[in-house]
């Protein structure tokens, strides 16, 4: 699709000069001790394939940098939501002038914390390692607190072993990117 196609030529112009701007000192006085990894996605075509997307579907990406994931679903998927979470105002700002520019109407992007923001009205939660390994306890309570009254999926990329030893999880899909990222889909078990 040609506005996909605008949309990552414009992330790609904007995300070279930012990300080498940025100073890992500065944002962490700024922001506090996060994760600011920034992975860009090329595998954009096969990582909603083994998804259930349906007009009730509230897809995060926590940790959604410049907004890469969700502006690709709201433009494949309108009938959807699509909702990116990003610590950092600078990626974050990219997203939400494309999403402006673009007129799509179907996704919203948040500069905030994922473990301070409520995301308790999603049902498919995908990550690409933002936290630090001690983080990702608070985001499991999160996500099993929101399991427990409906079905969710989670999508991790990366630090997927957090997500492998979480009882209330069940792995229903797993995909190969290349040598070392993989990408595991889970459900929730049981939701009331």
């Amino acid at each position: 699709m040609e506005q996909l196609k605008n949309i990552q030529s414009e992330i790609d112009q904007h995300s070279h000069h930012i990300e080498e701007g940025l100073s890992l000192s500065d944002i962490t006085i700024k922001y506090g001790l996060n994760s600011y990894r920034y992975g860009s996605s090329s595998f954009l075509d096969d990582l909603f394939d083994p998804i259930p997307i349906t007009d009730k579907t509230v897809f995060y990406d926590l940790g959604s940098g410049y907004g890469n994931i969700i502006l690709y679903g709201a433009v494949k998927y309108p009938d959807a939501q699509f909702i990116g979470i990003e610590i950092l105002e600078e990626r974050n700002k990219v997203c939400v002038d494309l999403i402006e520019k673009e007129g799509i109407t179907n996704v919203k992007a948040i500069s905030g914390d994922i473990l301070k923001t409520d995301i308790s009205d999603g049902n498919v939660f995908y990550l690409y390692n933002p936290l630090y390994d001690f983080q990702y306890a608070a985001l499991l309570d999160k996500l099993y607190q929101i399991s427990l009254n409906k079905t969710i999926i989670v999508i991790a990329e990366s630090r997927c072993i957090f997500f492998d030893e979480a009882q209330w999880l069940e792995q229903y899909h797993f995909k190969d990117i290349d040598v070392i990222r993989k990408i595991k889909y889970y459900r929730s078990k049981s939701a009331k």
